[in-house]
């Protein structure tokens, strides 16, 4: 039984490539850009923890960070499960070393972050964690993928 680990076709990074670029000017402008008006919205919520505790509730927010958050989370995931221009079989072996060995990582840092941040701030912590996950998979998958082209130039 073989599994694929690319979902998406190659095109598909072209696409993740664009929404991670996109993602930028939103972040931009949330963090140093002065969270423009024009981002204010009136959305539907769930839970919104501003001044007080809210559920199920129509809040103003800014969407910038939000904008940014999810076009940086979609490019990303386009980007780290789309298929390679020549994609081989064994490429799915490597990508499973890349998944496991991230995951690995993850949790050290997860375990580490509960040990030394506390209250709110290890939700924001989490999130960038994921990030991190993803950015350290994708960084391992092109380092096995180097060192898999290296080691069948010298055979």
């Amino acid at each position: 039984m073989h599994s694929k680990l690319s979902v998406f076709p190659f095109k598909a990074k072209f696409l993740g490539l664009i929404l991670m670029v996109l993602a930028v000017p939103f972040a931009y402008l949330y963090f140093w850009g002065g969270k423009p008006d024009i981002f204010n919205f009136k959305t539907f919520a769930f839970v919104t923890t501003y001044l007080k505790t809210q559920y199920f509730v129509v809040s103003q927010t800014n969407i910038l960070d939000e904008l940014a958050a999810v076009l940086f989370l979609a490019g990303i995931s386009l980007v780290s499960f789309s298929k390679e221009k020549n994609e081989k079989p064994h490429f799915d072996i490597l990508r499973s070393k890349a998944l496991v060995n991230a995951v690995f990582i993850a949790i050290v840092l997860w375990m580490a972050s509960f040990l030394l941040i506390y209250g709110m701030a290890i939700f924001i912590v989490s999130f960038v964690i994921f990030v991190i996950f993803l950015i350290v998979y994708n960084l391992l998958f092109r380092l096995y993928l180097l060192k898999n082209k290296k080691s069948t130039k010298s055979s």
